[in-house]
């Protein structure tokens, strides 16, 4: 594990209450457009992992605050949620869904799966630490799973890495380690690992850009 990424799960560890409301103040800023942000992902989510086996088993690395598991509970995955915040994991708890405490970077998955999902976890882990869970996501997966992850887009950032805490609803107290990719460089990383590339596609942001959406197969 990056020292950058250490820091940073601890910063989540700490702050992981501020971080539940602040996520419910900033969707409460424009509904619409958080409820159409939902629903793209769930749309996204069923064509990702809908050709798979019937009930087949999901890992979700980083789940917060548990909706997107849950979501997949409800049409009828096996979901695993995972996180590394006690008070996430109380969070996902609540919501009925199966959770375990889970350092990507330091601990084993705790079984085989079908699919395995990181939604918005990757951008705190720099390109060594993407380069080594590619690798333990592929060894977790079944034959024929799925990967689903996305980063931000190096092209709608002015530095590579940088360490913040950003103003109003996304205020932590305490800054965090992002790391940002350029498409290139993701598929070079890929490309290292036995995984194909089954779907990609950028979204968000003024010019739906700002994230890289990559979908790997095994």
């Amino acid at each position: 594990m990056s020292e950058e990424n250490r820091k940073t799960l601890n910063v989540y560890d700490q702050t992981a209450k501020v971080y539940l409301s602040n996520s419910i103040a900033h969707d409460a800023i424009d509904p619409e457009k958080a409820k159409r942000k939902s629903m793209n992902l769930k749309v996204f989510l069923g064509k990702t992992f809908s050709p798979l086996i019937d009930h087949a088993k999901i890992f979700e690395i980083g789940s917060a605050d548990g909706e997107t598991a849950k979501y997949l509970r409800r049409i009828d995955f096996d979901v695993t949620a995972s996180d590394v915040a006690d008070d996430f994991i109380a969070e996902i708890a609540k919501k009925g869904v199966p959770v375990v405490k889970f350092d990507a970077m330091t601990d084993e998955f705790p079984g085989k799966y079908d699919g395995v999902l990181a939604w918005r976890v990757l951008v705190h882990f720099t390109p060594q630490d993407v380069e080594r869970l590619l690798v333990k996501v592929y060894d977790a997966l079944n034959n024929y799973g799925r990967f689903a992850f996305n980063v931000i887009n190096r092209e709608t950032r002015e530095v590579d890495c940088e360490w913040v805490d950003f103003p109003g609803e996304y205020h932590m107290g305490a800054e965090r380690f992002y790391c940002y990719y350029r498409e290139e460089d993701v598929r070079a990383m890929i490309a290292k690992t036995k995984f194909r590339i089954i779907d990609f596609h950028k979204e968000g942001g003024d010019h739906r850009n700002k994230w890289l959406v990559f979908v790997l197969e095994k």
